[in-house]
């Protein structure tokens, strides 16, 4: 077993720098790239993203056929209840209106994404508490596995940074943009740290959050998709390309990163 104040703190940290991170460099490219490109390379990110998610979720317990029960069932259950629940929040989504200046949709976004942190930090927990080992970088894979979790950290809120500039069209003030970084990031990390905490001290299935989470993911997807088509960004010859290969940016970057799991 690992001592939980060290295993924690190291947790804590690899988790919140990277995210915070993560979100400063979004928000700060957004006076050199345009908005449309950032949310395209976020979605690049996102497509890596929702195969981790659904894959830690069992993919929703399929492979159970129709013999899975009340496991199969709760899963199911809760995965819609992540659909729902973020959509009936986010009344705007299907409008042509912009979505405003404040912060409620980066943060709507930011707990969405965060859902899937709750369940890494119960994994997280719960190894540290079951192991027989007492070194906390080769329990989670050396320094290959751990560089791979901090760069998906990383990774993972620039979607919240990029749906933050496309909200804002606009220059933010330096001292306000870092104010919204701090919030949007401890909104994204806090529920990793619950799970950590939790993980550690009571045993649980982590695949029911993981299902939540993948539910609320999908509204991720459409919160990203509306800012590529809706707004007045002029549309080029080329535009289509660009767009792509932002995208594909993002992906790659995050493809990269999982090589370190390997």
């Amino acid at each position: 077993m690992l001592d939980f104040a060290t295993s924690f703190l190291y947790f804590a940290v690899a988790t919140a720098l990277p995210a915070i991170a993560g979100l400063a460099l979004v928000t700060s490219a957004s006076s050199l790239v345009r908005p449309r490109y950032l949310i395209a390379l976020s979605f690049g990110i996102f497509f890596w993203f929702f195969s981790d998610t659904i894959g830690t979720s069992s993919y929703l317990d399929v492979q159970a056929g129709f013999s899975g029960g009340g496991v199969q069932i709760a899963i199911l259950v809760l995965f819609i209840i992540g659909v729902v629940l973020f959509f009936a929040a986010d009344r705007g989504l299907f409008s042509s209106l912009p979505a405003g200046p404040g912060l409620a949709i980066p943060m709507l976004v930011a707990v969405a994404l965060g859902i899937h942190g709750f369940g890494e930090g119960t994994a997280f927990g719960s190894t540290a508490a079951g192991t027989s080992g007492t070194d906390l970088l080769e329990t989670f894979g050396g320094v290959s596995g751990g560089t791979a979790y901090v760069l998906h950290k990383l990774l993972e809120p620039m979607m919240v940074g990029a749906v933050y500039v496309a909200a804002r069209e606009g220059a933010v003030a330096m001292s306000r943009r870092f104010k919204d970084v701090l919030i949007l990031a401890g909104l994204f990390v806090v529920p990793s740290l619950i799970g950590a905490v939790t993980g550690y001290f009571l045993e649980y299935d982590a695949t029911y959050f993981f299902a939540l989470g993948t539910g609320s993911a999908v509204y991720v997807a459409f919160r990203l998709v509306r800012h590529l088509f809706v707004g007045g960004e002029a549309q080029g010859r080329w535009e289509s390309a660009r767009v792509a290969l932002w995208l594909l940016a993002g992906f790659l970057a995050i493809y990269i990163v999982a090589l370190f799991h390997s």
